[in-house]
């Protein structure tokens, strides 16, 4: 059967209002019981608590197991879902059998109505969605509005046993009842916005006395409850509720308050259990030894008087009386030990008839039925004590007789009266502490009692249980509820030599109080300890908020640009090692910074060459080729051989020169692609050089010279001759470039063992120090080149590395400095092998 939607009024409002989850109240009310059944188990002793009392501890521990995880997983919404639902169905399990056993069976109507709601708002809630909705505010307002109606119509169901310090409120706690949950029942759009607050606080009254009324009663566990709705109902008309915290210093405080609550609850309860056993242990101990040491006081008191009665009969004279049958001269023996004997109240003898002879009250003397009072012979070895009787004047008395025997045959029987008055007036050890009875197991009659008014002779009303054990004396120590339903600590022992039996009873609550006092403390001290330790965590947290703040402090710092921020890594932990990581991030952050600016800066360079380059080499080839297209269409043929031939070849120098700008461009984007590859094959490097030299001195370009020096028998290795040919090239054209009107260039091949180098030099502008080290990265020019505008990307050394690099081989570049001229050195293994970075991939 589904659960009823919540009224249109308690439905979500459109408002941004915070709303407090049932969850909350019911995981506090859980932690509450839980606690008090774990650490207080026999301050459950009422007549309603009989079915559970032997489980009272287990129910204590499933409400605070319920009550933690639901807890756990409020404080951590990231935590496992089984933390929810096993929270919810414990929890739910334990209130469903709270309520049954304790609300359902004996009917009480604040409870039957109240618990299904926490239940049903528990299921509800274990969907998250839920949780945005008025749960609590709907379960509060059902509850008020039955609790109004129920005391203002039916009132007598709020017994004055429970909710006597409400009575003269309860009309008054009624009408708030009524008015605050119908309130909240109505429709949204008949309330003013801020109605509902208003009426959550004004329920929260009621609950509040409540609370107070039961508290007052010793109800606790009822208090317990209406003190945490009262609450909630304020919480949720100020619009708070718990929230996860959000800074580390709050969330420390948050870990270390559920990790310290956790362990300390369960240690104390671990402690308080061990501890209760064995104070339960010893007040049992206690309580069968005060029941073994009245059976002894009793023991010894019947001896007492079985030694008096016994004593008499051996004097001469008593028994010359007794013998003669003469009432005056046996008066003065029985009166004398009346007087004597406290024990006594009265004595007699009787003759072999059965019939009085003589009493220690006079003359008159009073009858007594020997044959009633003992209905049957003691057992061997009992002491003869006739059955309780009550004489007139209402005097409980019991009879012990003693036979006398004279010449052998029996003559009459001596008989003293016990007091059963004074007998329950004697003080003993046990009568200080406990309830002590004393009762004839042949008729259940009570014979001592030690309560204040007790009636003796009386039947007695003992437990079930107490009455096997009575039947059956033995001296066992049993828990059992007394005729008035509570729950007493009892304890048999039989009197020895006699048909009595001695009871002793405390009430649970005073046989345990020094439990309940211990229990107490141990809550007490965990909670100290909880509170302490959430001090202590501030004090030990401290530090390391601090040093998290500073961490943070940088971090804003470093986004919003400081690049120069660093933390101090103070201590070598796990926050220095962070401090560390963010200095070296930050160092990382300012290279990248600066090497970000640099890449902007040599790519504006770069677009800025480039765009000078190609435009260069365009110009003359659209200047030539307008002019030959307007020659041609004016006369039609084109005489001037010379200059045409001029134009050619200037146009045939700008494409080739823009032709190896552009392979420049397509070779770097193959390189930062990765799909620069050789293609190696076995190659004589000597005619390679030639080719690269004869292509140079046939264009003639400014008047340089060259020099070829290379061994005379082949020099050959595993390259790639095409790749080869463009790194010298490359070289050359730098050194052709840079030389001056009529200078000279030189390149050189040696031969050093399983390598050949390579030697390219001249005598141009030179290289300034400063510029050798990043001579060979991309766009990069010596800062002379650039000042003078020379043409150029920048690009032909860095591919002349990469081609190099790729061949196993180095590249480099010396310069005694500007003006002085350059060279350039190239090593190459004869072999392939492999780059660093290629083996490492």
């Amino acid at each position: 059967m589904s659960p009823l939607p919540a009224p249109r009024s308690l439905q979500a409002p459109s408002t941004t209002a915070t709303l407090l989850p049932l969850t909350w109240p019911a995981a506090l009310i859980g932690l509450l019981f839980g606690v008090l059944m774990t650490y207080v188990p026999y301050e459950f002793r009422v007549a309603a608590f009989r079915p559970l009392y032997p489980y009272v501890r287990l129910l204590g521990v499933t409400y605070l197991t319920g009550s933690i995880c639901l807890m756990g997983a409020l404080l951590y919404p990231r935590a496992p879902r089984w933390l929810d639902v096993g929270g919810r169905v414990l929890l739910g399990a334990a209130i469903a059998l709270y309520w049954w056993v304790l609300n359902v069976l004996p009917g009480s109507l604040t409870g039957v109505v109240m618990y299904p709601l926490f239940f049903m708002g528990l299921l509800l809630e274990a969907w998250p969605s839920m949780r945005q909705r008025p749960t609590l505010r709907a379960m509060v307002a059902l509850t008020g509005t039955a609790f109004g109606l129920a005391m203002l119509a039916v009132p007598e169901r709020f017994p004055l046993s429970v909710y006597a310090h409400l009575s003269p409120l309860r009309p008054l706690v009624g009408l708030l009842f009524t008015a605050g949950g119908v309130g909240l029942l109505l429709p949204s759009r008949w309330l003013h916005p801020r109605m509902p607050p208003l009426l959550l606080a004004t329920l929260a009254v009621p609950f509040a006395l409540l609370a107070y009324a039961l508290a007052r009663g010793a109800s606790w566990l009822g208090a317990a409850v209406y003190t945490v709705l009262a609450l909630s109902c304020v919480a949720q008309a100020l619009n708070w509720r718990p929230r996860a915290p959000r800074t580390v210093g709050w969330k420390l405080l948050r870990g270390l308050a559920f990790a310290g609550l956790v362990p300390l609850l369960a240690l104390g309860g671990l402690a308080a259990y061990l501890a209760q056993k064995a104070i339960e242990k010893q007040v049992r101990d206690d309580t069968r030894y005060a029941a073994a040491g009245e059976a002894d006081f009793l023991r010894r008191y019947l001896d007492d008087s079985r030694e008096s009665l016994h004593l008499l009969l051996e004097s001469p004279g008593f028994r010359a009386a007794l013998a003669s049958g003469e009432r005056e001269r046996l008066e003065p023996y029985l009166a004398n030990l009346a007087a004597r004997e406290r024990t006594f109240h009265a004595a007699l003898t009787m003759d072999e008839n059965a019939q009085v002879l003589a009493t220690s009250e006079g003359p008159e003397g009073w009858g007594f039925n020997i044959q009633e009072y003992f209905p049957q012979p003691p057992a061997p070895g009992e002491l003869p004590l006739s059955l309780p009787f009550m004489r007139p004047h209402n005097h409980p008395l019991v009879a012990v007789a003693l036979p006398f025997e004279l010449e052998g045959s029996r003559r009459g029987v001596l008989v003293g009266l016990l007091s059963l008055e004074r007998l329950s007036e004697a003080a003993t050890p046990a009568s200080q502490r406990f309830r002590v009875q004393v009762m004839d197991r042949r008729g259940q009659k009570v014979l001592r009692d030690t309560a204040t008014g007790a009636r003796l002779l009386g039947a007695a009303h003992l437990p079930e249980a107490l009455r096997e054990e009575l039947e059956r004396p033995g001296g066992g120590v049993l828990e059992a509820f007394d005729a008035a339903d509570r729950r007493v600590l009892a304890a048999e022992a039989p009197v020895e030599g006699s048909p009595w039996s001695v009871v002793v009873t405390q009430e649970l609550g005073v046989a345990y109080a020094a439990i309940t006092r211990m229990s107490a403390a141990v809550v007490g001290l965990v909670l100290m300890g909880v509170l302490l330790a959430l001090g202590l965590s501030q004090l030990v947290a401290r530090d390391v908020i601090r040093r998290l703040g500073t961490l943070r402090e940088a971090t804003a710092a470093l986004a919003a640009g400081d690049l120069d921020r660093r933390v101090d890594v103070e201590e070598d932990d796990e926050l220095g090692e962070l401090a560390r990581g963010f200095n070296e991030m930050a160092d990382r952050t300012g290279a990248a910074q600066r090497e970000l600016k640099e890449a902007v800066r040599t790519r504006e360079e770069f677009l800025s060459v480039a765009s000078h380059e190609l435009r260069t080499p365009l110009t003359p080839l659209k200047g030539f080729a307008a002019l030959t297209l307007q020659r041609l269409e004016k006369s039609g043929d084109f005489p001037e051989r010379e200059r045409l031939l001029k134009a050619l070849r200037s146009m045939a120098r700008q494409t080739e020169r823009l032709a190896r700008l552009v392979d420049d461009l397509l070779d770097t984007a193959r390189i930062q692609g990765g799909r620069f590859e050789l293609e190696r094959q076995r190659v004589d490097l000597t005619p390679v050089l030639r080719e690269v030299l004869e292509r140079f001195e046939l264009r003639g370009e400014g008047g340089v010279t060259f020099e070829l020096r290379v061994p005379e028998h082949p020099v050959e290795g595993d390259w790639d001759a095409p790749r080869l040919d463009q790194v010298i090239t490359n070289l050359v054209s730098n050194a052709v470039r840079y030389s001056p009107q009529g200078g000279a260039v030189c390149m050189t091949l040696e031969e050093a063992g399983d390598q050949v180098l390579i030697h390219v030099k001249d005598q141009g502008i030179g290289i300034p120090p400063e510029s050798l080290a990043g001579l060979f990265k991309p766009f990069a020019r010596a800062s002379n080149a650039t000042a003078r505008h020379y043409g150029g990307l920048g690009l032909g050394l860095f591919i002349c590395r990469e081609i190099v690099e790729r061949h196993g081989g180095t590249i480099w570049a010396e310069s005694p400095g500007p003006q002085q001229g350059s060279a350039f050195h190239v090593r190459l293994p004869r072999e392939v092998v492999p780059r660093i970075s290629d083996v490492a991939a």
